[in-house]
């Protein structure tokens, strides 16, 4: 094996640990702090980006589908808390059904398996092209990774409140 090729597919390994990470912290926010195994977050996750995606292949503001794209994901929480509160599902079960039967939800948004986006016509934050051979203030994975601590600071003065 090549060293130069692993340096070269590090970018793209630390832009998705980063997007994974921010995940990790939801998980560890309703398992840990909230008492309830949740594990709604790895179905939503794919239903927000699905959402996303296909608002902007269809010609809507990138923000405008981000937005739509969070409050989709709030709506699956929401599921999994109706399936808690009002139907009496455990916190662990009611969170694994929202997760499964969003994989066929996602697919139903998409209408295939995979929606592929270009960089040129779309203004995206994280890039290959923009990532390699930039100046380390204006590299993505850098400012994804400040705007993260940013975050996890802000929960912990939250949760220390």
């Amino acid at each position: 094996m090549n060293i130069l090729s692993l340096f070269n597919a590090m970018p793209g390994a630390v832009a998705q640990g980063l997007i994974w990470g921010i995940m990790a912290i939801g998980v560890y926010i309703t398992y840990r702090i909230l008492d309830f195994a949740d594990l709604t977050v790895d179905g939503s996750l794919c239903t927000g980006g699905a959402v996303c995606i296909m608002m902007m292949l269809s010609g809507h503001n990138v923000y405008v589908s981000m937005l739509v794209a969070t409050l989709a994901g709030m709506l699956t929480g929401l599921v999994t808390g109706i399936f808690h509160t009002f139907m009496g599902i455990p916190p662990i079960l009611s969170g694994i059904l929202t997760q499964l039967s969003l994989y066929s939800i996602n697919l139903k948004i998409m209408g295939k398996a995979n929606q592929a986006i270009n960089v040129d016509k779309y203004d995206l934050l994280i890039s290959l092209r923009y990532i390699k051979n930039t100046n380390i203030f204006e590299n993505t994975i850098f400012i994804v990774a400040i705007i993260i601590v940013l975050l996890v600071l802000l929960l912990y003065w939250f949760f220390g409140t």
